[in-house]
């Protein structure tokens, strides 16, 4: 049977893939994370007020566009994951009696470093396609504002990494 953590991961990792590959053409300039972006972000989840709690306590989300919050979702997740495998379960373990508790939470271990696996890939994969966005962004976001001479490498690139990433998650 599969485990809850891989349950979710199909229908999650889509929707991260999706939204951290959103590429923006053209674009001459970058919307910081205002309560406004962080309002129509979160919105889209299942638990709004969880979403806008999670983004406005983070002190590194002002600086974020929305690309960067979206890295920084994982980022967060990343913390929360590596939390429970370090603190959460052995100290859960070291109260369990019942040897099928036992095994149960040893399968949530398993599955939650699995998970940390896959946000930290999601992680790297995001941040490359950052990169050349960053690249992109170089020469759009002052003047003079030009077309990059390698727009159609980096459309490749943007593109190759979000067919990887989706490929293998």
């Amino acid at each position: 049977m599969a485990s809850p953590i891989s349950c979710k991961s199909i229908f999650l990792l889509p929707l991260i893939a999706t939204s951290l590959f959103f590429q923006v053409s053209n674009a001459t300039f970058e919307v910081k994370a205002d309560q406004a972006l962080i309002d129509s972000i979160c919105e889209q989840t299942q638990d709004v007020d969880f979403c806008k709690s999670t983004f406005n306590a983070d002190p590194r989300t002002p600086a974020a566009d929305r690309d960067g919050l979206g890295l920084l979702s994982i980022a967060i997740n990343i913390d929360v994951v590596q939390a429970t495998i370090d603190d959460t379960i052995p100290k859960i373990v070291k109260t369990l009696t019942d040897p099928v508790d036992k095994q149960r939470i040893q399968v949530c271990l398993t599955d939650y470093n699995d998970a940390l696996v896959i946000l930290k890939s999601a992680y790297k994969a995001s941040n490359a396609a950052n990169k050349i966005v960053d690249c992109d962004g170089a020469y759009r976001k002052s003047p003079p504002i030009r077309e990059p001479p390698i727009t159609g490498e980096n459309d490749k690139v943007t593109k190759l990494t979000d067919i990887t990433y989706i490929c293998y998650y």
